[in-house]
């Protein structure tokens, strides 16, 4: 008798080079034949990791998905290598990264950010055209591919703007993708936007409105708590920037968390309560792994580590599968009190 299929919506964190990782986790979910990805959502790397997915799922099924996601990843390396000499030399010298760091720290001390933002757009540019390259939007917007949640935040109000399927562009994306000290902000419809990080990282309550799923498969790449305390000013700087890219995620999860013990059980289901009743959420990450490697290296794809995590990816999400998959439809595989609950 064949499996039953199980619809699985995604959410995707933002983290730089590091959502290699989670583009190990769907190259291992897009194999699955009882996996079926309903919707998607993401944040800046997230995001790029979401739109290539559906874009791929759309035009040709998981294989195509596979293969985009592949191509994209690769072809994100091969940007950065052409793009100047860091990537180059931090290939061919992998395990001088962490003192070429300190290299740098101790020489500039703290002069690690270009002085304007414009300076930034050579390499905005190079994100547009691998956008262009591996984004088909006209297949987003068709009937054939899923339902798609993508995070900017407005540089003005502070608040997040959801694209979807119907309105994701090039711009939405870089704008998804847009850290304000190293990009120059992206704008909308006369709105400046910058990381969706900041706002929804990844966005959790639209796929809860309006995708029919009720399991909720979360991939974070950002470490929720650290061993110590940074002492230096890149450290601390890294740290504070790690928290505010958490924190809309975690407050998210003990609101849900709190509406489902506490709020839901005593009220009428239906409509968006009933939808919180039901939903079942589920979560795929490596705390140890992303927790001990340098946050400078989110900014550069070197292969070596993009493969790294890539294959971290499917690994965790065979483990996943292996331990937890027999719950989904069923009941939540994630603990949120004991995750993401205050300390």
């Amino acid at each position: 008798m064949p499996q039953p299929v199980h619809k699985l919506d995604v959410a995707l964190q933002g983290g730089g080079a590091h959502g290699a990782f989670t583009w190990g986790v769907l190259d291992f979910l897009l194999e699955q034949p009882d996996i079926d990805i309903g919707a998607v959502s993401g944040a800046s790397a997230g995001a790029l990791n979401a739109a290539v997915l559906a874009s791929g799922l759309a035009q040709g099924g998981r294989e195509m998905a596979g293969k985009k996601l592949w191509a994209f990843w690769k072809a994100l390396n091969r940007s950065g290598r052409e793009a100047g000499p860091l990537l180059p030399m931090a290939e061919a010298f992998p395990f001088a990264f962490e003192a070429m760091s300190e290299w740098w720290g101790a020489v500039f001390k703290d002069i690690s950010l270009p002085t304007s933002p414009q300076m930034g757009r050579p390499a905005q540019d190079i994100l547009r055209r691998l956008i262009e390259e591996f984004v088909d939007f006209e297949a987003i917007r068709s009937a054939d591919a899923p339902l798609i949640f993508v995070s900017a935040t407005n540089a003005r109000t502070g608040g997040a703007h959801i694209f979807r399927n119907d309105d994701l562009s090039v711009d939405a994306l870089l704008a998804s993708a847009c850290l304000p000290l190293l990009f120059p902000p992206v704008s909308i419809n006369g709105a400046d936007y910058w990381d969706g990080g900041y706002s929804a990282n990844p966005p959790i309550m639209p796929l809860v409105q309006d995708s029919p799923n009720d399991d909720l498969l979360l991939v974070t790449i950002n470490p929720i708590t650290r061993d110590a305390t940074p002492h230096t000013t890149t450290g601390i700087a890294n740290r504070i920037t790690e928290l505010g890219f958490n924190q809309t995620l975690v407050k998210e999860l003990r609101g849900l968390d709190l509406m489902q013990k506490a709020v839901l059980p005593l009220v009428p289901s239906g409509g968006l309560l009933g939808s919180l009743q039901r939903l079942r959420i589920h979560e795929i990450h490596d705390q140890a792994l992303l927790a001990g490697m340098d946050p400078d290296t989110k900014m550069l794809p070197v292969w070596r580590m993009l493969i790294t995590l890539h294959c971290a990816g499917r690994r965790s999400a065979k483990d996943w599968l292996r331990k937890r998959g027999r719950k989904l439809g069923k009941v939540s595989t994630v603990d949120l009190t004991d995750r993401y609950g205050p300390s």
